[in-house]
Parts: structure tokens; C-alpha cells; sequence
């Protein structure tokens, strides 16, 4: 029996649902930082220049999306790399200058549960292949 990987983190007091991620930098160094969950968010993740920056991340593309007010912008898109359910992948990050934020793209093909209070669990599990 195979058993579904899980990620997990809790519910802030300001209601944010978070959980730690591991990124690994150009020189394979991994770090871990803690990342909001943005389920109105279509990409896979956001960072501020800072930590782009210490992470080596290239720059590929600037991406148009639109923001949470509803206007259009275009962003400075960087290929990174992340630890996601113990195995790495390449994804798309966003640079914004707000707290690091996970979005549908990394979401997508997993189960996203959130006990919304203070200290809840938050738990992404892997939806296995059937």
C-alpha cells in the first residue's frame, strides 16, 4: 500500500495558513522558509527580490498576472527550485515584495485541508495516481 505524502503547517493568528517549504539554492544548499497559502493565486510561488537573490534563482521571463485587487501586472519570473513531498522540482517564481506565497501550481494534484483557528492545522497531501 502506497501511502500519500504530507505537508504540513498551521493557521497564524492574523488567519494565515502557512507552512515551511524547502527551496534549494544554486549551489544545492537547501533552506527552509515559511510561505502564506494563496489558493486565489494560479502560479506556484512568490518571493521578494532578497531572497531570490541569496537563492541564485535565474531570471527567465517577466509573467502577466492578475493581482488580488483585480489589476493587471507583469512580474519578474525566476526558475527555483523547491522540495515539494521529498522530491525536488523546478518551478515558477514570482518576484513580489509581500510574504512568500504557494499557490495553485504548486497546489494542484493534492488534498488542501485548513482548521480555520488560531494554531489549526493546515495539511497538503499528495493525491496519488489510481
Amino acid at each position: 500500500m502506497i501511502v500519500p505524502s504530507m505537508i504540513s503547517g498551521s493557521v497564524h493568528l492574523l488567519r494565515w495558513a502557512t507552512i515551511a517549504v524547502v527551496l534549494v539554492d544554486s549551489n544545492g544548499q537547501e533552506r527552509t522558509i515559511e510561505a502564506r497559502l494563496d489558493t486565489g493565486f494560479t502560479g506556484d510561488m512568490t518571493l521578494p527580490a532578497s531572497a531570490i537573490e541569496q537563492l541564485g534563482f535565474p531570471f527567465i521571463s517577466i509573467t502577466g498576472f492578475r493581482t488580488g485587487t483585480g489589476q493587471f501586472a507583469d512580474f519578474d519570473t525566476y526558475r527555483g527550485n523547491i522540495l515539494w513531498h521529498g522530491r525536488e522540482h523546478v518551478i515558477n517564481v514570482l518576484e513580489s515584495e509581500t510574504f512568500p506565497l504557494i499557490g495553485v501550481g504548486l497546489l494542484w494534484d493534492n488534498n488542501l485541508s485548513i482548521d480555520f483557528t488560531h494554531g489549526g492545522n493546515v495539511t497538503v497531501t499528495e493525491l496519488l495516481e489510481t
